[in-house]
Order: structure tokens, then sequence, then C-alpha cells
């Protein structure tokens, strides 16, 4: 009720937003455009704010590249704004504004087509390097347009956009095209809801380049257009970047400190009160998307051997370097833990059995491929996975802990049937067990 009251509060204002400067527009385009651009400026200057605050704490180079570049895109923006043909700031022309429109596009895409290009880098990025590159790269936009004046022409009077700036436009929102499909690509590394907030910032833009292809006056309908469709992009910035990053700064401080405790001293997974915790929270989310999760538990063979052969440190040394084989071969929104002694559970949202086994099978030949005792020993783990794919009746959500126990069983019974038929190998897809199939 509280969300559905917030949600209806948050498009009251949206539409109350729009409909002002509609109003605006009508008294005085200038001061439509002048609001308009005001609130991206501001939008930008606040995602620099926050990620050059946060510099040391970052660990995802998309966010670091997108909120350093965004202060030079504001102030370019800035610029861009009150260069407008009817400021009178700078006298000597009246088009600036749309040569600095478009080199801050080019800025703005091809920023978020490399941020997703270094979203999988490992090493983060020089927050001063990155800074430093933006500086430069600024000043020659601006040098080029008001100093040098080689900038290519843009608009010109009583015939309106020139050829380059019409196919700048369409190349533009081809980067654009290519970073939105990099966004489904790594969909799998953000937050779901962020994601969307994300690929609809890229969508609104590819529209609002496309409707600046379209005027022929500084002043048009197809220009007021494209103000609106850009200032639909800055606010899913806004709800990606600023509204998570200010609601949500102490949840992400003790979500931290909730994981640090919730780790296994030894291998650095989570622990196993930690993966029941998980469990539960990814049931309940399984049955309201009625979208399938699936587990898999890892069972280290002949353990006892290791320690008994080449001595508990060595053995301790075996499970820390198969805990690392698993963080490797799993994805960042899968959660691994050590279940106990030299047990491991992986929780995969959002996974059909199938895709559980084979990601089973790839940590396991992993581990097989692993030189872990230095001397040529070959280690194998054995696998038991399951799939949840039932939708909560009415009272057991009550019974939740019991559920998950079941649940866990199936994982751990087909973990069992492994290790008796043989070892180093998977069971599970065989019998296709699944929670609803056993009548739990």
């Amino acid at each position: 009720m509280y969300l559905n009251k917030t949600r209806a509060l948050n498009i009251l204002f949206v539409g109350t937003l729009l409909v002002l400067l509609y109003i605006s527009s009508l008294y005085n385009y200038l001061l439509f455009h002048s609001l308009v651009e005001i609130f991206s400026i501001c939008i930008a200057f606040s995602i620099f704010l926050i990620t050059w605050n946060s510099k040391e704490f970052i660990k995802n180079n998309l966010l670091l590249i997108i909120g350093i570049s965004y202060l030079f895109i504001g102030m370019l923006d800035l610029l861009h704004t009150l260069s407008y043909k009817g400021m009178n700031i700078f006298t000597d022309y009246d088009y600036y504004a749309n040569q600095l429109w478009i080199a801050t596009r080019f800025l703005e895409s091809i920023t978020m087509l490399s941020s997703f290009a270094f979203l999988k880098h490992k090493k983060i990025l020089n927050a001063y390097i990155l800074f430093t590159i933006y500086l430069i790269v600024s000043s020659v936009i601006v040098a080029s347009i008001f100093y040098w004046k080689i900038f290519p022409i843009c608009f010109i009077d009583g015939v309106g956009l020139t050829q380059f700036k019409i196919v700048s436009e369409y190349i533009i929102s081809f980067i654009l095209l290519f970073a939105l499909i990099l966004s489904w690509y790594y969909r799998n590394y953000f937050d779901n809801l962020i994601y969307k907030y994300i690929a609809s910032s890229i969508i609104f833009t590819i529209l609002s380049e496309l409707a600046f292809t379209f005027y022929i006056s500084n002043y048009g309908f197809s220009n007021m257009i494209g103000h609106y469709l850009k200032l639909f992009s800055f606010y899913f910035i806004y709800k990606a970047i600023i509204e998570k990053a200010i609601k949500e700064p102490f949840k992400s401080i003790f979500n931290e400190l909730h994981n640090q405790v919730n780790k296994d001293a030894l291998t650095g997974l989570f622990n196993h009160g930690y993966l029941y915790e998980k469990l539960i929270e990814e049931i309940k989310i399984s049955s309201q998307t009625n979208k399938p999760f699936s587990i898999i538990m890892l069972d280290v063979d002949h353990f006892k051997r290791i320690n008994d052969v080449y001595g508990h440190v060595k053995g301790d040394d075996t499970l820390l370097r198969i805990s690392n084989v698993i963080k490797k071969t799993t994805r960042t929104t899968d959660i691994a833990g050590r279940y106990g002694g030299e047990e491991f559970m992986v929780i995969l949202p959002n996974t059909n059995i199938k895709n559980c086994y084979i990601v089973a099978e790839k940590i396991r030949n992993e581990v097989k491929r692993n030189d872990f005792c230095d001397d040529g020993t070959i280690i194998t783990i054995s696998a038991g996975i399951a799939e949840f794919n039932h939708l909560l009746k009415d009272g057991e959500l009550s019974s939740i802990t019991a559920l998950t126990q079941n649940f866990v069983n199936i994982a751990d019974s087909n973990l069992y049937k492994a290790k008796s038929g043989g070892r180093d190998m998977t069971f599970g897809l065989e019998t296709l067990t699944t929670l609803t199939e056993l009548g739990t």
C-alpha cells in the first residue's frame, strides 16, 4: 500500500512538472529550455559529487566512469544553455549551442559505451587519470568551438540543420544502441531495477537524438520534444544512481558489515547461516515472480585422505583454492558459500535445473584440472543439484524454514547419490527432482 502511494505521488510529481514546463514554453521558450537544461545539469553535478567523494570505495568501473564524466557533460550542457540563441551572452555567433550539443552527446554516448566495456575489467580504473582525460577532452571541445572555431557548423539560419549535425545524431544513436545491447548482455551484473533504469535512460537518449534530426528552428516543436526526452533520460539516471546512492548509503554500509560477519574465515565465502538467509529470500522471490532458482551442493571427494597424507595445513589450502575456483566459475549474482567442512553450496538465482547442471559441471571439471597438492594428485568433487519452482500457498510462508530445509535435502540427497554412484559426477539432472515434483 505504501509503495503504491509512493508511486502515485511520483507519477503526480512528474506529470505536474511536465505540465508546468509546457506552460513555461508557451510563455517563453528560452525559459522552458533553461529549466530543462538546469535540471539535467543539477543531476549531472550531483552524480559527480557522490561518485568523487566515494571513489575510494567504488568497486565498479561503470559507476566510476559515468560519475566522473557527468561533471564535464554537465559543464558542456551549461555552456550549451548559456550560448542558446536569444540568451545574448555570446554575441559573436548565434549557434554555438548546436555545436556544443553534438559534442556533448558524443562525449555522453561514448562514455556510456566505454563504461560497459570496462565493466568486467578486474582492475579498478584510477579516478584521477579519468578526471584528467575528461578535463583534456572537454577543454579541446571548448577550444575547438570558441577559440579555434574549427568545429563543424551544425545549424544555418533560415535553412536548418546541416548534414554534419543530422549524420552525427544518427551516429550518436547507433553508439547508444550498441550501449543498450551491452547493458542487456551485462544485465546480470546489476540489480534488476537498476538495469531497467539504465536501459530506459539510454532509450530516451536515443529518442531524443532522433527528435533533434527534424527541427528547422531552435524554438520548434521537434526541438521541444527532444528536450522533454532528454529530461526523461536524466530522470532515469537519477533513479538509477542518485536516488540509490542517497537513500541507501547506510543500507549499503551495513550490508557490507553484515557480509563480513557472515563470511567463512578460511575461504572468504559466505557461511552456513548466511546461505540459509539467502535461500529463504530466494524462495520468496521465486514464488512471487514464478521464476525458478537452483542450488548446487558440492563435496570434496576423499577429503580425509588429503588431511591424512598431506596434513591439515594442505587440507585447508585445498579448500581455499577450491573456493577460488567456485568464485571464478560462477556469476557475480550467484551466492557461493561453505556449507560446512569440505562441503560447499552455490545458490543460482533465476536459473533452471539444466543451466544449474552446466555450472556444476563447469566447477567440477575446473577443480579436476587443478593440481591442488602440487604433486600431480587429482582431486575431484561430487555435486548434487535441485531446482525450486514452487508457488507458496496460504500458510506455507509461516513454515518457510521447513520448506527451505526440504529443498536443501533434495540437493543433499542428489549429492549422496553422486557420492555413492562413484564420485566425480553431478547428480540431479537425470531425475529432474524439484520441490513441486516431490510434493513437499
